[in-house]
């Protein structure tokens, strides 16, 4: 399987919801759009099933804006490795949103370590179980040996947890 500059460029991973509000259409009555490079093709190409209003109201890292870009390419959207550049190019340098804070895993609530970590609920009482009986965590390292806790989802996300 040959494997695109496009693939390579954009991850996956955005949930439909903001992938369906992350490209720009055309505006009727004012352009919520600011003049820049890549405009008119971020326009043309995501204009075709997203209503500006809220398209302009999403603000993404640029790996966010990555990930809704390969979720709409996944959904049939079509452009170039080049234009999708471009897009994602426009999109991050006009609708910066700042990275989530990272989730420390040692105050962390059971829904955070559901949503954030990737747990399953079960996975979840059994961190905080632990972290009551044992005391926090120095390192993510420190969760590896937990009973009935999956590390792998730990160290997969290890980009958004920490320990403190």
């Amino acid at each position: 399987m040959r494997v695109t500059a496009s693939q390579r460029l954009l991850a996956p991973g955005a949930s439909v919801v903001v992938a369906l509000l992350a490209c720009a259409a055309p505006a009727a009555a004012q352009d919520p759009f600011p003049d820049g490079p890549g405009k008119d093709v971020t326009v043309r190409i995501c204009g075709t099933c997203h209503p500006s209003a809220r398209s302009a109201a999403v603000r993404l890292t640029r790996e966010g804006w990555q990930d809704v870009i390969a979720k709409m390419v996944s959904l049939g959207a079509r452009a170039s490795d080049a234009e999708l550049v471009a897009v994602l190019d426009y999109l991050s340098a006009n609708f910066k949103g700042q990275a989530p804070k990272p989730v420390n895993l040692n105050t962390a609530p059971a829904i955070d370590l559901e949503s954030v970590a990737g747990l399953l609920r079960k996975e979840a009482a059994a961190l905080i179980a632990y972290r009551a009986k044992h005391g926090p965590c120095k390192a993510l390292e420190d969760l590896k040996n937990i009973p009935g806790v999956d590390f792998l989802k730990i160290n997969r996300r290890r980009d958004r947890l920490v320990c403190i």
